[in-house]
């Protein structure tokens, strides 16, 4: 049986949906506007972004595609923000602009995007961000990594007692920790970190844990 026969939506928290990732196992190629059209916020509210683990960061101003980032930001009224995760970092900020308006950001970062400061990008471009919250994503026991991951992740700054915990066979990246030093070091003062795992909690997705099969949080 191939992806497309058993691919379906699944709700496993009120208002997330998970939608099945896009790969050669799935033919039908469902895009991610496809998909959030089982939301209950309509389809014409949002703004997408195609990841790519890069450090692009765009400014939304309208619906729609914005093409190829890993961070989109607006202080436009009634549009949302759509990133994909899938035990990468999710990251929404909350800023003001100059003018007094409220603006938000919603930032993917993986380890390739926090070695590329993602985050600290899409702070230096937003207005005064005073909130930061890190959503779910795989914890540091679940994610052992190479050391040239931890290497790649110091360079950017962050001390490896933070970033790696240490273990006798490779080091574990801690991605949250690095994710919340990150948003300090750029400034954001109140942060509030998820609690869960989504490779051990099985009602999230998770790559790692389910390979070409995982879904996306969106």
């Amino acid at each position: 049986m191939n992806m497309t026969e058993i691919k379906q939506p699944r709700l496993s928290f009120d208002n997330i949906w998970m939608g099945w990732t896009y790969g050669e196992l799935n033919q039908s190629k469902q895009t991610v506007r496809e998909r959030v059209s089982t939301l209950q916020t309509p389809l014409q509210a949002w703004s997408f972004i195609d990841q790519t683990h890069s450090d692009i960061v765009k400014h939304a101003v309208n619906t729609g595609s914005l093409g190829e980032a890993d961070a989109q930001f607006t202080s436009q009224i009634s549009l949302g923000l759509a990133i994909q995760t899938a035990d990468c970092v999710p990251v929404f900020l909350i800023g003001r602009t100059e003018s007094g308006r409220v603006q938000i950001g919603a930032v993917h970062a993986g380890w390739r995007g926090l070695a590329n400061q993602i985050i600290s990008k899409t702070v230096a471009q937003m207005s005064n961000v005073h909130a930061a919250v890190i959503g779910p994503c795989i914890g540091v026991n679940r994610y052992e990594v190479g050391e040239e991951v931890i290497s790649a992740i110091v360079d950017a700054g962050v001390p490896r007692d933070i970033c790696a915990l240490e273990k006798k066979s490779r080091p574990h990246l801690n991605v949250k920790l690095t994710a919340a030093h990150q948003l300090r070091q750029a400034g954001v003062r109140s942060i509030e970190t998820m609690g869960y795992c989504t490779f051990s909690d099985d009602g999230w997705a998770s790559y790692r844990r389910d390979g070409l099969a995982a879904g996306r949080i969106i």
